[in-house]
């Protein structure tokens, strides 16, 4: 039996320099958790940690979430980063238990050699879904929102996401202790507003094109 399917790996950059790793390592099951209950319909086969406290696994049914999922993933896990991969193809092997550590096929090939190219750049996604336009255009926008994040500061990652949960600048800024302009200031500065509509966007086509819907 065979059935083609979405491959979804995260693998930590920089896990060698990783301090307080079995700390570390209960954020990124916590993080895993929190993706099998959110996005249970979509998911196939749980996310679940595959190789120590380095990589991550999720077998979905089809890409719709996956941005999101991987937004949430990054966000638990931060200030360290993962690269990720998604590939479409054939599972083969344990596809009736469900269980990542035991699917085999040329999904997982094809995923790990991409993730092996990913080592190599300065980048942190890469997907082959059999659609060679659609691949390029998400893959560079999402490395292209990364490389404008990747210069904010740790005190601009914190507002910002604290932003995002409460939309609340005065609360944020009695969070933190600091002024409401201040928070403004990094929100502006940041050009959020700009970002979170393109992030936006780019969930919607993804969404949009993995139900086989036009965007």
């Amino acid at each position: 039996m065979t059935e083609d399917l979405f491959v979804f790996l995260g693998d930590v950059i920089s896990s060698k320099k990783l301090e307080h790793r079995e700390n570390f390592q209960n954020k990124l099951i916590n993080g895993c958790n929190i993706i099998n209950k959110l996005y249970k319909p979509d998911i196939y086969s749980y996310m679940n940690i595959i190789k120590g406290s380095d990589e991550i696994g999720v077998v979905l049914k089809d890409i719709s979430k996956f941005y999101s999922i991987m937004d949430v993933i990054s966000k638990t896990i931060g200030p360290n980063l993962m690269r990720f991969v998604l590939v479409k193809g054939q599972i083969d092997t344990g596809l009736n238990q469900r269980e990542i550590s035991r699917m085999d096929g040329p999904a997982f090939h094809k995923a790990s050699n991409l993730m092996d190219m990913l080592k190599n750049e300065k980048l942190i996604f890469k997907m082959d879904t059999s659609d060679p336009i659609f691949d390029k255009l998400v893959t560079n926008n999402i490395n292209l929102i990364y490389l404008i994040e990747k210069k904010w500061s740790s005190k601009k990652i914190n507002i910002i996401n604290e932003y995002e949960k409460i939309r609340d600048q005065r609360k944020v800024a009695a969070k933190y202790g600091i002024k409401q302009q201040d928070v403004s200031y990094h929100l502006n500065s940041s050009n959020y507003g700009e970002i979170r509509n393109i992030k936006t966007d780019l969930e919607s086509v993804i969404k949009s094109y993995g139900k086989g819907e036009t965007p």
